[in-house]
């Protein structure tokens, strides 16, 4: 007997005389062929990758499966044709799902104006060109009398990159709904683990690396757990299902970026939420034949207290150098403990007259602590505008993230301070050494030498650090 799905998230949904799709009770699911060439195309995806036998078998987990087409009843009471698949939710009683639509464009480069025009407006006022990707739906189980957690389709279409991420923590948490911090219970069973939503989305990834059969333009991966298997810590539980094919072109030899860069911005989304566990020490025994966005843990049981503690930063670097200084920063590849926790920390060593040039983070924000001695320090924004001042010990200062940044001791003993970055891996862009390297030291000490002037008077009017900015 043909119905209408109880556990539709997204799409066209079937009713009061609209078309939509249908289930039976064999765990298949049917539908509606689309309007105008997007049905056709996406009928002949699933025959192309059906027969495909490129196609690793691990691989097609993830794809549900194809069983044909079919002319039938409708949910509109005419005769239509039908895709029929797989059921996905069928075996499930009370499933959590969540569509994802992946990529910063939805759009085929082959598709029509209107239609590009269409999903650029889509694309720019939701999450997709920000992220990388956008919550097309989401329903959460709660109980069996509250029922579902399922925010309104206007609210996803318009959420913000942070609304996005509360959304992926209260997808698993107990109290969805609730208006306070999502409790993220969930996530360890349901995110992480072997067989955790990541270590799928990390497989998916690899599989994308290297494919270039296909490309997915409006693609979605559907997440799926049952909340009472995953309460007791079920590890097999959770699944990643990629749907929607009706605007799949062919790759012909080229790699598909646009879903794989949603892909890897989608994986590091939780990462960068709470944590899945209590810690997680970067584990530097393993061969990395697998690239994620960060490093594996270790075993738990193997986590000691040495993990937590580093003396890489404990002596003073060299400053035998052509500008005086010395500067190290240290992440979780040198120290286990920081691992996963958004963290990385360094220090600067400057003689007298010692300069860090202009550089920025463009992972991060660095907040510094001065520890000896007097450093004047500047940044400059986006408009040009400088800004400047003089620490001494005990001060702190914070360069934005991405902002170009210097630093330069102006006393009369060394100097040192210690940096905190709010990234794993902060990364560092010297323009100096970016665009002139060791060949043109001239060049550099021209700009070295305008600089320091500058940073002797408080008060620099910000056209002359664009006029070094424009030297550089």
């Amino acid at each position: 007997m043909m119905k209408v799905p109880d556990h539709q998230v997204a799409g066209h949904v079937a009713g009061a005389g609209k078309l939509g799709p249908l289930v039976d009770d064999s765990g298949r699911f049917y539908k509606p062929l689309q309007d105008g060439t997007r049905g056709i195309e996406e009928v002949s995806f699933y025959e192309s990758f059906t027969s495909n036998s490129q196609i690793p078998q691990q691989i097609r987990k993830f794809f549900p499966i194809f069983y044909g087409t079919k002319v039938m009843t409708a949910s509109t009471g005419d005769e239509h044709p039908h895709i029929i698949l797989q059921d996905l939710v069928s075996s499930r009683t009370s499933p959590s799902l969540m569509d994802i639509k992946i990529g910063a464009r939805t759009w085929a480069p082959e598709a029509t104006e209107a239609y590009i025009t269409k999903c650029m407006k889509k694309d720019r006022e939701s999450t997709s060109v920000s992220l990388g990707y956008r919550i097309s739906g989401l329903r959460a189980f709660i109980d069996d009398d509250l029922g579902f957690y399922k925010p309104e389709r206007d609210v996803m279409r318009t959420a913000s990159p942070d609304d996005v991420r509360m959304f992926l923590m209260k997808f698993v948490s107990s109290n969805p709904e609730s208006e306070s911090k999502p409790d993220c219970c969930l996530a360890k069973s349901v995110y992480g683990g072997d067989n955790g939503i990541l270590s799928q989305l990390v497989e998916l990834k690899t599989w994308f690396e290297g494919q270039t059969m296909y490309h997915f333009y409006a693609c979605s991966v559907l997440f799926m757990f049952e909340k009472g298997l995953a309460l007791k810590g079920d590890g097999q539980n959770a699944e990643v299902k990629l749907i929607d094919f009706a605007h799949v072109e062919e790759g012909k030899g080229v790699i598909d970026h646009n879903f794989l860069g949603g892909l890897c911005s989608l994986i590091n989304s939780p990462a960068n939420s709470d944590n899945l566990q209590d810690m997680c020490p970067t584990d530097t025994s393993t061969h990395k034949t697998m690239f994620i966005n960060g490093f594996p843990c270790k075993n738990p049981s193997n986590i000691t207290t040495s993990d937590f503690k580093n003396m890489h930063l404990s002596h003073k670097g060299s400053t035998d150098t052509f500008l005086q200084s010395s500067v190290a920063i240290v992440t979780a590849s040198e120290f286990p403990g920081l691992n996963t926790l958004g963290l990385s920390t360094g220090r600067t060593d400057l003689e007298v007259d010692g300069l860090v040039m202009p550089h920025t983070h463009p992972r991060s924000s660095e907040m510094i602590f001065v520890v000896k001695g007097v450093v004047i320090v500047g940044f400059i924004d986006t408009d040009s505008k400088l800004f400047q001042s003089v620490l001494r010990e005990g001060d702190v200062f914070v360069f934005p993230k991405g902002l170009l940044h210097y630093c330069l001791n102006s006393g009369f003993e060394d100097a040192l301070f210690y940096s905190v970055y709010n990234a794993q891996n902060p990364g560092a862009v010297d323009i100096s050494n970016a665009m002139f390297g060791g060949e043109a030291s001239e060049m550099v000490k021209m700009a070295m030498a305008k600089l320091v002037s500058l940073t002797r008077v408080e008060d620099v009017h910000a056209d002359d650090y664009k006029n070094l900015k424009d030297e550089l």
